[in-house]
């Protein structure tokens, strides 16, 4: 049964509120300091066996008041064509260098546009974009055309194998950081739900019985790799994070309870510090040239998993409008008349 808003607030809530500011400040409880010690001062003691090449890895050592996500806009891939609801929905300002994020939901729900978009943004910044594209469906003319990407200057590998795609996307990072050590890099795997292990690849591999625990394995192994070249290509001298790492993944149902559960195992689940979850609930249409043609779809956003939000709360979830274009507030489109479709009771139950 489709889900109405019963009042204003709960609509401002499925359409997207206003921005509340991302770090709060927070008092600090009155307890007992460890006797005898200047917690400050044994810090410094302890960043001071690194040398002034390592001051990077000295910035692992601090007191615990001082852990906060940066708020410096190039720790981040930064869409300003998404801020309008990331922000809002996740707490954060994008996609933080340093990290690996998720975007996982059923097939059309606005994944791989979101994921375009971030690419652009990344473009824009002059990061490198790697794409693993093992669906095959990149469309080079609707990233350029619509989104206004660049193509040409993404290193891409099609790849439908998990442990051959893993390892070229990371001798394309070797590649680029001999070339330029301070390059920024955003990688997309788009998708890991469509990329298969190596015993499904495998002729002579009749054990269906073993496929989603090899696949799980092997998922979780890529993301291993990809954790080590974050951390590898970590600036030394200043701690500067380079490597952001996207996920586009796929959910399914859980079998015998309520709910969905992405793809790929344990290890990515734990190593994805964010993961937001797409749904397709209906399709929108427009009238051109007296035929009904399709406009997009109308997808509701909401944030699973998030280890990085560190305000008191954020967003529930939210609906947004998916087309050829990008990616809008469905309270923006709303208002347009040539648009129609949203009463239409196409919309899919609740996970």
């Amino acid at each position: 049964m489709p889900r109405v808003a019963k009042d204003k607030q709960q609509e401002d809530m499925l359409e997207g509120p206003s921005v509340k500011p991302l770090n709060e400040e927070f008092s600090v409880p009155k307890v007992r300091k460890p006797t005898g010690l200047d917690v400050n001062k044994l810090v410094k003691s302890v960043q001071g066996r690194y040398g002034q090449k390592e001051q990077g890895l000295a910035e692992d050592l601090t007191v615990g008041a001082k852990i906060r996500l940066s708020d410096k806009d190039d720790d981040y891939v930064l869409s300003t064509d998404l801020n309008e609801w990331w922000t809002p929905l996740t707490g954060i300002k994008g996609i933080p260098y340093g990290r690996i994020v998720q975007i996982a939901g059923k097939a059309d729900s606005g994944k791989s546009t979101t994921a375009m978009m971030f690419m652009k943004a990344a473009q824009e910044s002059g990061a490198l974009v790697i794409l693993w594209d093992s669906e095959k469906k990149f469309s080079i003319s609707r990233y350029q055309n619509n989104i206004g990407g660049d193509p040409t200057t993404i290193c891409v590998t099609r790849s439908k194998n998990i442990v051959e795609g893993a390892k070229q996307v990371v001798w394309y990072v070797k590649e680029a950081k001999a070339q330029n050590p301070d390059v920024r890099i955003f990688i997309v795997w788009d998708s890991v739900g469509a990329t298969m292990n190596t015993a499904e690849d495998d002729d002579e591999d009749d054990d269906y019985s073993t496929q989603p625990g090899q696949t799980a394995k092997q998922v979780g192994w890529a993301i291993k790799k990809f954790n080590n070249i974050i951390e590898r290509y970590r600036d030394i001298k200043t701690g500067k994070e380079t490597i952001a790492v996207l996920c586009v993944n796929q959910v399914y149902q859980m079998i015998g309870s309520v709910g969905s559960k992405e793809k790929g195992g344990e290890t990515l689940y734990y190593l994805s510090s964010l993961i937001l979850q797409l749904s397709r609930k209906k399709d929108l249409n427009r009238v051109s040239n007296k035929q009904k043609m399709k406009y997009g779809i109308v997808s509701r956003a909401k944030v699973r998993k998030n280890h990085l939000f560190d305000g008191k709360e954020c967003i529930a979830e939210m609906d947004l409008v998916v087309s050829a274009d990008g990616i809008q507030l469905a309270k923006d489109v709303k208002g347009k008349s040539d648009i129609t479709g949203w009463d239409d009771s196409d919309e899919e139950s609740e996970d």
